[in-house]
């Protein structure tokens, strides 16, 4: 079992929890169910973190997704980032549907980092709309992070 999503330029990559078809969902159709384009199975909302993996995708997602999008800027020395990745991941199975939870790895990835100044990590920042809505640092709960982002 993976611990996260993929996404590309275009959307979040979800496995059909039918026939394990990769199906591709658009950002902009994230608050939509979808169907599996192999067996036609419905598709359930993203319930896993998604690994923010380019500039391209992380813009693309925050701008275009109808949901909120809160993500996770961490690395993979930091402690309480490592702390925080079970939580993250239970937050965004309780959020499925109401919102998609992502990562962004600030050393792979320090121009988006560096353009949303990040200074302190684990940091989380909330997007609605394809605007920062608010930000938190530190270890949170998946309860508190998500009554925070006011989709609990």
């Amino acid at each position: 079992m993976t611990s996260s999503l993929t996404a590309d330029s275009r959307g979040i990559i979800q496995p059909c929890p039918a026939c394990d078809s990769a199906n591709r969902i658009a950002f902009a159709r994230l608050s939509q169910r979808g169907r599996c384009g192999t067996c036609k199975a419905g598709l359930p909302f993203p319930a896993l973190p998604v690994e923010v993996s380019s500039e391209e995708i992380f813009t693309n997602l925050v701008a275009q997704s109808p949901l909120p999008v809160i993500v996770d800027f961490w690395a993979e020395w930091c402690g309480p980032c490592k702390m925080m990745a079970p939580e993250f991941t239970k937050a965004a199975t309780q959020a499925s549907g109401r919102a998609i939870l992502a990562k962004v790895n600030t050393e792979k990835l320090p121009g988006v980092s560096s353009a949303q100044r990040i200074q302190g990590i684990p940091a989380f920042i909330l997007y609605k709309g394809g605007n920062e809505a608010d930000r938190t640092t530190g270890f949170q709960p998946a309860g508190r992070l998500l009554t925070w982002a006011g989709v609990a």
